[in-house]
C-alpha cells in the first residue's frame, strides 16, 4: 500500500493518465461521429436486410476495435506513456538516498519484491482504466449498452445462416476468442484488454529491471517502448507478425495466422527475461544498497 500511495501521489501518474485519456477522448470523438455516419449509410443500403443492419454496432468503435488513428496510436504508444511514473522509481530512490534509508528498516527481499509487484499492478491499471472509460463514453454517447442482438447475428454469420446482400461482412469473423464474441462483445473486449494489461504490466517490470543497470532516466522511459517496437520490427523482417505482441494484442485481429500459443509464449519469455534482468540487477546493486 505504501508503494501504491507513492505512485498515486506522484504528479507524473496524472501526466501519464491525462495523456492516455486524451488519446481515448480523441478516439471517442472520431468514433462516435463515424458510427453515426456509417449507421445512416447502412440504413439506406441494407434497410431490407435486418441481419446486415444489425452487424453495425457501437462496440466496433471501442478503442482497439476501431480503425481510427487514435485507437491504433493508443496501442502503439502505451508502453511509453505508462512508463512515465513507474520505470525509474528505484533509480530515483537510489539517487535521492531514500533507498538506503528504506533498506535500513526492511529486508532487501521485501523492498525489491514489492517494487516489482507494484510496477506490474500499476502498469496493468494504467493501461486498462482509460480503455474502460472509452467504452463507457461511446456507449453513453450512442445510447447503446445491450449488444445481445449483435452477438445473435454474429453467431448466425459463423453458422452461415445470416442473410446479407453480399459477403462484405465475412471480414468481421474472428479467428481468436470467437466464442466470446458470440456470448458478448463485452466478454471479447475484456479478454483483449486484460491480456494487453498483463503485457503492459510486464513491460513496466522490464523497464524497472533495466533501471538497476541504466543511469539515464530518459533512456529508461523509452526502454519498454523500444522493446515493444523492436520485436515488431524483427517480426516484420522475418515475416512472422503473428508472433508479435503489437499485432496479436490488437482486438481487430487485422493479420492472418493468429493463434493462442504466441500470446502465452511471448508473455512467459518476457517474464523470464525480465526476472533474470531484475535478479541480476539486484545482485549488481547489493553493494550500493546495503
Amino acid at each position: 500500500m505504501i508503494e501504491f500511495e507513492k505512485l498515486i501521489k506522484n504528479k507524473l501518474t496524472y501526466v501519464s493518465l491525462f495523456c492516455l485519456m486524451l488519446i481515448v477522448a480523441g478516439s471517442v470523438w472520431t468514433s462516435v461521429s463515424e458510427y453515426k455516419e456509417t449507421y445512416s449509410l447502412y440504413k439506406n443500403l441494407y434497410h431490407q436486410y435486418p441481419d446486415a443492419l444489425g452487424m453495425l454496432s457501437p462496440h466496433q468503435f471501442w478503442l482497439g476495435m476501431s480503425d481510427s488513428f487514435f485507437s491504433s496510436f493508443y496501442y502503439f504508444i502505451f508502453p511509453l506513456l505508462i512508463a512515465i511514473p513507474i520505470v525509474d522509481t528505484i533509480f530515483q530512490e537510489k539517487v535521492s538516498g531514500y533507498a538506503n534509508f528504506i533498506l535500513t528498516r526492511k529486508s532487501r527481499f521485501s523492498y525489491y519484491v514489492k517494487k516489482f509487484v507494484c510496477a506490474f499492478l500499476f502498469g496493468f491499471m494504467l493501461f486498462i482504466i482509460p480503455l474502460i472509460c472509452g467504452i463507457i463514453l461511446i456507449n453513453g454517447l450512442t445510447g447503446q449498452w445491450d449488444y445481445s442482438n449483435f452477438s445473435f447475428i454474429y453467431e448466425k454469420l459463423l453458422k452461415g445462416t445470416a442473410v446479407f446482400p453480399d459477403n462484405v461482412f465475412e471480414g468481421q469473423k474472428r479467428d481468436l476468442f470467437s466464442n466470446a464474441m458470440i456470448m458478448s462483445p463485452y466478454l471479447y473486449i475484456s479478454i483483449y484488454y486484460i491480456v494487453g494489461a498483463f503485457y503492459a504490466g510486464m513491460y513496466m517490470c522490464f523497464g524497472l529491471a533495466l533501471s538497476l543497470f541504466i543511469k539515464n532516466r530518459y533512456l529508461l522511459l523509452f526502454a519498454p517502448l523500444m522493446l515493444y517496437l523492436g520485436v515488431w520490427v524483427l517480426c516484420s523482417l522475418l515475416g512472422v507478425l503473428y508472433l508479435d505482441p503489437y499485432d496479436f494484442l490488437d482486438p481487430r485481429q487485422s493479420i492472418q495466422r493468429l493463434s493462442y500459443w504466441p500470446i502465452l509464449i511471448d508473455f512467459v519469455l518476457l517474464f523470464i527475461i525480465t526476472g533474470i534482468l531484475y535478479l541480476s540487477g539486484v545482485k549488481k546493486n547489493s553493494d550500493l544498497l546495503s
